[in-house]
């Protein structure tokens, strides 16, 4: 009897004394974590206490919640920064403002703690989470390959077991297999879905190769995270190895966004080559820069969230360097909106001839902050778009017809017979040359000086200025061809001087 009551009142004190335990370890956020993790490790390996920070009553059930959360963090590569979780068993989250915590925000938002009664557990809201979550870090079953890789030995080394050092070098073998049949498909693949995408064959073999080859890559990498998260290394090692491939992937996603865009400018500079206008021409390259600008601007800040710098406050603080540097750089903001008003207007083009006030000449480029035109000399001069946005400009390129015009001065000598015949041959010559509009003027215009005047104008269908010089050439030697064949000569400044005799005088 006395021995029954013995064993009564000891159980009881056990029983009271865990749950006094249960209530001092569990009494903060901080608590409820260590409780976690620390019984979860290979010296003090005990998942049954560590389950207690998991609010089920099914003890098993719970069991397996810790334990998968545990292989999440680890597969992930999640170091849980224990200092900084608060030890504070009222602590409230200043954006809810309830009793909650989350480890990982960011990354990890759906799995927080939450105060229930005085206790702080993992919220039973997560529950579901961690199934999810633990098939995503180890899928298609490969958490089971993970249990048995310990075939391999356990002997330690450096800290790590050798069945760890096996699969690591058999993990490496099979990427770079992987990596060649991959890159080997998708080569092919690749161009197919090209040419039949642009309905034209674009001869880029080589951006092929790039791309088939950052695909594998990407491919690869992913692969060997998965692999790290199989082989159960120390939290720190595992958090560096998946950093560091997470920033390769960022990396490599956005070479493959560049090389696909890449593809796309090709394609779509083979439709500006069928265009007339050669703005697009120009505006193609300033669209690559922009992109590839935003590409790296996407790639730093993401490399920046995964090495947990606060990048709101980064922005934050470039926002209010930029405003300074804004109104420091008026003209340049300036010189920015005229080259899109130049972009969207488009008064002119590339190789257009355009004159603004005393400055003329074909334009080169037209950039965004501003137009570089080519002069007689072929110096170039550069004019701030925000100057020629607020110009009067002449667009000699965008003439259809080239005006041709003279005024041809024949002798006083010249009989009306001759000049009428003159005139006629000059209209028929006009109207048999090909590049000669129906637009023509050809008119005795007046009685000068020292000649008669025909005016001679003419519209010459051509766009380029050597070609109207060739036509111009063409058209006098014609002229000069007519009027030897009439006989008739070109007048030139002369004077005649009258000698009067007057009675008695002699000369």
């Amino acid at each position: 009897m006395n021995k029954q009551l013995f064993l009564l009142i000891f159980g009881l004190i056990t029983v009271f004394n865990s749950y006094l335990y249960s209530q001092e370890m569990l009494n903060s956020p901080y608590k409820c974590v260590t409780n976690h993790l620390n019984h979860l490790n290979e010296k003090n390996y005990n998942p049954v206490q560590a389950s207690k920070s998991f609010f089920v009553p099914d003890s098993a059930k719970s069991v397996d919640y810790a334990i998968k959360l545990k292989k999440v963090f680890d597969g992930m590569g999640l170091f849980v920064p224990v200092s900084r979780i608060p030890d504070n068993q009222n602590y409230i989250d200043s954006l809810s403002g309830k009793n909650k915590y989350m480890i990982f925000p960011q990354k990890l938002p759906e799995i927080y703690l939450e105060k229930i009664d005085t206790n702080w557990y993992y919220s039973p809201n997560c529950y579901t989470s961690i199934d999810k979550l633990y098939k995503e870090v180890f899928p298609f079953g490969s958490d089971f390959l993970r249990e048995n890789l310990s075939i391999f030995g356990n002997r330690s080394i450096l800290g790590l077991h050798s069945w760890q050092y096996v699969a690591f070098v058999l993990i490496l073998i099979l990427a770079v297999l992987l990596y060649f049949i991959f890159n080997l498909i998708l080569k092919p693949v690749l161009i197919y879905i090209a040419d039949k995408s642009f309905k034209t064959h674009l001869n880029l073999p080589f951006k092929y190769s790039n791309l088939s080859r950052i695909i594998s890559l990407i491919l690869v990498f992913n692969l060997i995270k998965y692999g790290i998260a199989l082989l159960n290394l120390p939290i720190r090692l595992s958090a560096f190895f998946i950093t560091s491939l997470d920033i390769i992937d960022i990396v490599l996603l956005s070479f493959l966004a560049y090389q696909i865009f890449d593809i796309i400018l090709a394609f779509l500079n083979h439709l500006a080559k069928s265009t007339k206008s050669k703005m697009d021409d120009q505006v193609l390259p300033i669209v690559r820069q922009i992109v590839k600008l935003l590409i790296i601007l996407v790639a730093v800040l993401r490399v920046l969230v995964l090495l947990n710098i606060n990048v709101t406050a980064l922005i934050a603080g470039i926002s209010i360097g930029g405003l300074a540097l804004a109104l420091a750089a008026q003209d340049t903001v300036r010189n920015f909106i005229g080259s899109l008003m130049i972009f969207i207007d488009q008064p002119f083009q590339v190789e257009d001839w355009i004159e603004i006030d005393d400055m003329a000449g074909t334009v080169v480029e037209v950039g965004f902050r501003s137009t570089r035109i080519k002069q007689l000399d072929t110096s170039i001069i550069s004019i701030p778009n925000g100057i020629i946005s607020n110009k009067a400009l002449k667009n000699k390129g965008l003439r259809v017809f080239r005006i041709f015009e003279t005024n041809l001065g024949v002798t006083y000598e010249t009989s009306r017979e001759s000049l009428q015949a003159f005139i006629k041959g000059l209209r028929i010559l006009a109207d048999k040359h090909p590049k000669v509009s129906e637009d023509k003027y050809i008119f005795l215009s007046n009685l000068g000086d020292y000649s008669i005047n025909v005016l001679f104008r003419v519209y010459l269908q051509t766009n380029e200025y050597k070609e109207e010089l060739r036509l111009k050439e063409e058209i006098t030697f014609q002229i000069m061809e007519l009027a030897e064949h009439l006989g008739i000569s070109f007048a030139f400044p002369s004077q005649t001087l009258y000698v009067e005799q007057f009675s008695g005088q002699k000369l």
